[in-house]
């Protein structure tokens, strides 16, 4: 029972994350795109 709990509040969290994300992306889409691909780049 515990578990199940625990993996809701887990969901949860991961839902508010996305959506926060998802938010900040929407502010400066431009912006946000341009920084992916530069850390995309200095990895490889």
């Amino acid at each position: 029972m515990a578990e199940g709990r625990q993996h809701r509040r887990l969901a949860a969290i991961l839902a508010a994350d996305v959506i926060g994300y998802s938010r900040l992306m929407e502010t400066d889409e431009a912006g946000t795109l341009a920084r992916l691909k530069t850390l995309r780049w200095s990895k490889t």
